[in-house]
């Protein structure tokens, strides 16, 4: 960690001027692009609502009033399942490798791509070298990180646990117990691999979409998106690129 305190870096750090917003793209609860996303907010749109079917079992971890402090005692939710959807040949992405990874790294790829074609620079040059990509990143432990822990850690403890409270079963049993609960998740791969990291949800992006400027994922908590933002205005102020993508994820 160094600290600096040269007063240029400061004064440059500040410097003020005007950008240009070019294209902007989301997906929220209840609003699959950026038209839906204003029309739910003028139309004072309720997007949270309760878990849907298939989600989550709410017998099963919920928890009114809190009495068990081992579940949640909320069932209610901004829920994008219905817009949980990627086209992974679209994005020249291998579709054996985006089961059970993160959904972030491929829904933020869309949202990117999108906000590109709002631009207009889909079909437009534009320098790849000079454009970076900036990502405010919520959510410490995803989908991808909860696959492994389960097929690693919690399969294990639990034929432990098994062994322990029945002696009598066989190795052949057991065995049979880990191929069932193994079966029950998504199957792991080296083609698999990128998609359990999160900082490489930047990464992703730009690579997939010939960004070669820096490419990065900040977390200041709920200022993340913010941050990024800040960060990437600044850059264009000071010359550092010709134009940054900034925004956040948190899913």
């Amino acid at each position: 960690m160094t600290i600096s305190t040269n007063k240029d870096l400061l004064q440059k750090s500040t410097v003020r001027g005007d950008i240009a917003i070019v294209g902007m793209a989301c997906i929220f609860p209840k609003a699959p692009d950026l038209n839906s996303y204003w029309h739910n907010i003028l139309s004072k749109t309720d997007a949270v609502g309760d878990v849907p079917p298939g989600r989550w079992d709410p017998k099963t971890y919920y928890s009114e009033g809190a009495a068990d402090i081992n579940k949640v005692y909320c069932k209610r939710g901004g829920y994008l399942d219905e817009f949980m959807m990627f086209d992974p040949v679209k994005y020249g992405v291998m579709p054996i490798g985006v089961e059970g990874g993160e959904p972030d790294q491929f829904l933020v790829l869309q949202v990117v791509h999108e906000a590109l074609k709002d631009a207009g620079y889909l079909d437009r040059d534009f320098n790849g070298e000079r454009t970076e990509f900036i990502l405010g990143r919520g959510n410490y432990l995803g989908v991808g990180a909860s696959n492994l822990i389960q097929r690693s850690i919690i399969t294990e403890q639990t034929l432990k646990i098994l062994k322990n409270l029945h002696p009598e079963y066989s190795q052949e049993e057991l065995a049979e117990i880990r191929q069932e609960l193994l079966g029950c998740l998504p199957k792991l791969g080296a083609e698999k691999a990128s998609a359990f990291i999160p900082n490489l949800t930047t990464g992703r992006a730009a690579n997939r979409l010939d960004f070669m400027g820096p490419n990065y994922t900040i977390d200041a908590a709920c200022a993340s998106s913010l941050i990024a933002t800040e960060i990437g205005i600044q850059d264009l102020l000071t010359g550092k690129c010709d134009m940054a993508i900034a925004g956040g994820s948190h899913i």
